[in-house]
């Protein structure tokens, strides 16, 4: 019997539920919303898909292994190198391959408890031990806890900004101090997924892909804002000493030609790119709105999505449930260490407004 090193037996294997279209069927439902992973119901990019469609005849070809042309139009767009910058399969693969780059021995990666899940899975798969501070008051990044925590051992620190899943924001200020104050001998991985839907909602939100420190990386996808979520592509900006770390250790063709292709069209769509942020900073507004006349708990957010805290687990079940019942899928964030939270993606109008009327009838009826 092959042995299991203790670290991947100890992980749990992802169990998905049943799948939406079952869902749909044994609660016969006609109208649904769904508005529980946090993606672009506009659907994708028409730009990244003319440009998937185009790349699809040269697909018996190897795709690009160094990502020429997207690389290029990245390093353009945030005025950086072309060496200072990384593609890869969504931000998580390149979050995954920054263990295989960075970590050894008994090195340490730090952060808070409630953020994004897949920072724990991948760090658990890769037998690197981390180090958690509670989130701060209004479920934020407690960056003195943080600070106070870093040890010999501390290889990185990783910031999801704003936090998913809370929408908690880092501001500028706070960010840049916290940046100073950090040895240069560790790693500050900032996980920016929602920058352009935080960009258009704060002035004060920070684009660490334009700062230039040695020891910062900034991660990237075109998951949400751009709407190609399953096509897979992301991307790193930082030092070019760090880049060419991560170069070395990715799959040698990853991404894919068609992932690649998507990314260059995604680039060039900016008004799909204005439409979802307008859209997103209107509708956002809208929940605030019947949160507070319900008197729901809520974090304001910086995302494309927003939490509330329902006090415990049994009155999410309840909601979520009901939710679903009258065709609304939301996320219970018991997986993110926040049993008693709830997140709902900010969808578009017509969803978003079946959301709050199914939020109404459930909290009068409660």
């Amino acid at each position: 019997m092959i042995q299991i090193p203790e670290n991947i037996a100890e992980l749990k294997s992802y169990k998905p539920g049943k799948p939406l279209d079952q869902i749909i069927k044994e609660l016969q439902l006609k109208e649904v919303a769904v508005l529980w992973n946090n993606e672009n119901n506009f659907g994708p990019s028409p730009k990244a898909m003319n440009y998937v469609t185009t790349s699809l005849s040269n697909s018996h070809y190897y795709p690009d292994p160094v990502c020429t042309e997207l690389r290029n139009l990245l390093a353009t767009k945030w005025k950086r190198k072309f060496e200072e910058v990384a593609v890869g399969n969504g931000s998580e693969s390149i979050f995954n391959n920054l263990f295989n780059a960075f970590f050894e021995n008994s090195d340490e990666l730090l952060t808070c408890s409630g953020t994004f899940v897949a920072v724990y899975i991948w760090a658990k798969a890769n037998n690197v031990k981390v180090q958690t501070v509670p989130l701060a008051e209004g479920f934020g990044f407690d960056l003195d806890a943080l600070y106070n925590a870093i040890n010999d051992k501390t290889k990185a620190i990783y910031l999801s900004n704003p936090n998913n899943p809370t929408g908690s924001m880092i501001s500028e200020k706070d960010l840049v101090e916290f940046i100073r104050k950090v040895p240069n001998d560790i790693l500050i991985i900032v996980d920016e997924a929602y920058y352009e839907f935080a960009h258009d909602l704060s002035s004060d939100f920070p684009n660490s892909a334009s700062y230039d420190y040695e020891n910062v990386l900034t991660l990237r996808t075109f998951s949400k804002a751009y709407g190609i979520a399953a096509i897979r592509i992301g991307y790193a900006i930082g030092h070019e000493k760090l880049i060419e770390a991560i170069m070395k250790v990715k799959l040698t063709f990853e991404p894919s030609n068609l992932a690649q292709a998507a990314g260059i069209g995604a680039l060039s769509d900016t008004e799909y790119l204005k439409n979802t942020i307008e859209n997103n900073s209107t509708e956002i507004k809208k929940y605030y709105q019947t949160f507070e006349d319900l008197n729901l708990n809520y974090t304001p957010s910086f995302g494309n999505f927003i939490m509330l805290d329902l006090k415990n687990e049994e009155t999410v079940h309840f909601y979520f449930e009901e939710l679903m019942k009258l065709g609304v899928f939301v996320r219970p964030l018991k997986a993110f260490g926040l049993p008693h939270c709830l997140r709902i993606t900010v969808g578009i109008p017509r969803e978003n407004e079946m959301c709050i009327n199914a939020l109404k009838e459930i909290t009068n009826k409660k």
